[in-house]
């Protein structure tokens, strides 16, 4: 009486152990972690980054971990010599040259030929900042600079014509006089804060290059800023700050934490403003009945920008390039909430093709990036230090840079 009930039941339990087999199977396949370091700012994106990641590529998941800017590049480097490190490393373009030249990344050439990536969609001032000795070693996924801000409204009040792009310094220091008022409000403001000396750079730099001076000779072997054309910048620059035409507290300032909010209150009339600001004061403005413009700034502005690459000492590399080739696609980054993308395409899609965006793409026609050297940390502070001596009159423009080079020979 048994066997029927063993013929009819067999098959209907078999099916269902092979059932369970096959789900608990599936819910305990193998998946990839990639490990990925991005700025703190990114927080707001992470849930996104790793849910698409993984909805893309099956088989892999990523873990972001957020890195403050304070000490990143000292962090990443105990990170990587530890053997701690993570899979894919964000690093800022000016930490690339002390990576690069430590032999702490590695080259990406091969893997940017596998996947057929074209860096000339890339921003190009950037994808050269990722090379040295004929390699590749970073790929650039975000870029900004800075473009010259002006408050209409102060200009209609004062009577005065608004700037032009790429205007000449004389022209736009008479702008600076006919705005200034002192202790009221000032023409333009500049960043000579000890504390940021990156942000002194994206102050101090398109001055320098629009003089025709530079912090390094061509071959990056020689400090080149006692020239005349540099002098003529520092003078220049300090000059700003001397006549009463920016205000005092510049030389504790910051770009968007001091000079921005004085643009926001009207106590500035002109400031350099990069892209993260251009969509909040235009915001501002609206609530606040004022008018605005951007132009070209003189001289050149400072590329900047972050780029992807793979720790020398990286676990997963296999991951790693699996992830960097998903998150420099521009249906990808142009996701992102956070930053202008450095991949031309990218730009044209999402909220990177509002308008407000555009005289970023026609500055970096006009963007250089600082010198591509491993000491380049330790020259910006040194500039930013002499430049502070300068500025406070304890020494002239001329012996601050005579000063500059003294200290920065050496590290050369």
């Amino acid at each position: 009486g048994a066997q029927p009930f063993m013929k009819t039941r067999i098959p209907a339990i078999v099916l269902a152990l092979l059932l369970m087999l096959s789900a608990t199977a599936y819910a305990q396949a193998p998946t990839t972690e990639v490990t990925v370091w991005l700025g703190s700012w990114w927080g707001n994106d992470v849930e996104w980054i790793q849910k698409q990641f993984a909805e893309d590529n099956p088989g892999y998941t990523c873990k972001i971990e957020l890195q403050p800017i304070a000490n990143y590049t000292e962090n990443a480097v105990t990170s990587i010599l530890g053997g701690n490190c993570p899979d894919v490393m964000a690093l800022d373009t000016l930490f690339l040259p002390t990576m690069m030249s430590q032999g702490l990344l590695d080259p990406l050439d091969d893997f940017i030929a596998e996947n057929g990536i074209d860096l000339s969609q890339h921003t190009e001032v950037l994808v050269k900042a990722g090379q040295m000795d004929g390699a590749t070693y970073a790929i650039p996924y975000r870029w900004t600079c800075n473009a010259l801000f002006y408050n209409k409204t102060m200009f209609d009040k004062a009577g005065v014509a608004y700037p032009t792009d790429r205007m000449s310094f004389e022209d736009f220091r008479a702008l600076c006089e006919k705005l200034t008022v002192p202790g009221v409000q000032y023409g333009y403001g500049i960043a000579a804060s000890k504390n940021d000396p990156a942000n002194v750079m994206t102050s101090f730099a398109p001055v320098l290059w629009g003089f025709g001076g530079n912090f390094l000779t061509e071959d990056l072997s020689a400090c080149a800023l006692n020239t005349p054309e540099s002098i003529a910048a520092i003078e220049y620059w300090c000059g700003l700050y001397y006549d009463g035409l920016v205000p005092e507290g510049c030389i504790n300032y910051a770009i968007t934490a001091d000079l921005f909010p004085l643009a926001m209150n009207g106590t500035i009339a002109m400031m350099p403003m990069g892209d993260s600001n251009i969509v909040k004061i235009d915001a501002y403005a609206k609530e606040n009945n004022f008018e605005w413009g951007v132009v070209l700034t003189p001289g050149y502005a400072r590329a900047a920008g972050w780029s992807a690459s793979i720790p020398i000492a990286a676990k997963n590399k296999e991951g790693a390039k699996v992830f960097i080739n998903w998150f420099i696609k521009p249906e990808v980054i142009s996701q992102n909430s956070v930053i202008l993308p450095a991949i031309a395409a990218a730009q044209e899609l999402g909220k990177w093709s509002d308008p407000l965006y555009d005289i970023y793409a026609a500055q970096a026609e006009f963007a250089k990036h600082c010198p591509n050297t491993p000491a380049w940390t330790q020259i910006q502070t040194i500039v930013t230090e002499e430049l502070q001596n300068a500025l406070q009159k304890a020494c002239t423009p001329a012996e601050a840079a005579e000063q500059m080079a003294e200290r920065i020979e050496p590290l050369l």
